[in-house]
């Protein structure tokens, strides 16, 4: 009787629960749908649009710093020829170092004097073949690079290099010790140039230069050394004859690339 009587609202009670559960699922279910679709959409309206990358304007600058030289290089020495090996190096050796010692009581630091050639050569006849036949002498060559730090006595140098028994002057060249200040100056105008040329070029475009997003340094060059013109003669004819030397200038470059957003 109890069984009976509790069966049917036993079965009531059941389905309603799983009505009850069913409806929880689908509203969860609609939830995680909704929540998906509104991710998707503010993804969508955070991503820019392709037209809207920002735009960019490069430019090259150049900057120039003329620059005086204060330093000098030159390479002096002797070339002795004799029947002797021994008299020609003994010669050699003696006239190097008469020319040393002239050179340091010039002003010459002993550590700016560095020897840059020492050579012996077989000096020698040759038929009508063009074979060597027999030993007619020899031939030594010394040679001592001087780096001359007052360039205003590098003439009366010369001329007592001479004296001292040099016939080989060749290599003099002139340049600056230190040109880190004047390639400074050369970075500054470079980046100058360059932004003149970019905002010439934006008003003509009808943009703006907003910001640089990009700099570098392409070179940064320093004007080899300058040589003289009259290097590499044979000076034993000049002794005694005033030595002209122009120094002239030499010249710092550096090229800069700079990329600007416009807009």
């Amino acid at each position: 009787m109890d069984g009976s009587t509790r069966g049917p609202r036993g079965l009531t009670r059941a389905r309603g629960i799983a009505v009850a559960l069913t409806c929880l699922v689908m509203v969860a279910a609609l939830s995680l749908v909704s929540g998906q679709g509104g991710g998707a959409a503010a993804s969508q309206a955070g991503t820019p649009a392709a037209g809207a990358a920002s735009r960019t304007l490069t430019m090259y600058g150049e900057g120039r710093v003329i620059v005086a030289p204060d330093l000098a290089t030159v390479t002096v020495g002797v070339d002795i020829r004799n029947a002797s090996l021994a008299e020609a190096q003994a010669t050699a050796t003696s006239a190097i170092g008469d020319i040393i010692q002239v050179a340091i009581d010039g002003g010459v630091d002993e550590d700016d004097i560095q020897t840059v050639n020492y050579s012996v050569s077989v000096l020698q006849n040759y038929d009508d073949s063009g074979a060597p036949t027999d030993i007619t002498g020899y031939l030594v060559s010394n040679q001592v690079q001087l780096t001359i730090r007052d360039i205003e006595s590098l003439g009366t140098l010369l001329e007592a290099v001479v004296a001292a028994g040099a016939n080989s002057i060749y290599g003099i060249t002139f340049s600056n010790s230190d040109p880190a200040e004047a390639a400074s100056q050369a970075r500054s105008r470079a980046v100058e140039d360059a932004e003149a040329k970019a905002n010439e070029l934006a008003e003509a475009a009808g943009v703006e230069i907003v910001q640089i997003v990009a700099l570098e340094e392409i070179s940064s060059v320093s004007q080899p050394p300058m040589p003289f013109g009259g290097g590499g003669a044979d000076m034993s004819q000049r002794a005694g004859a005033p030595v002209p030397i122009q120094v002239g200038t030499g010249e710092v470059v550096v090229v800069v690339r700079v990329v600007y957003e416009i807009a």
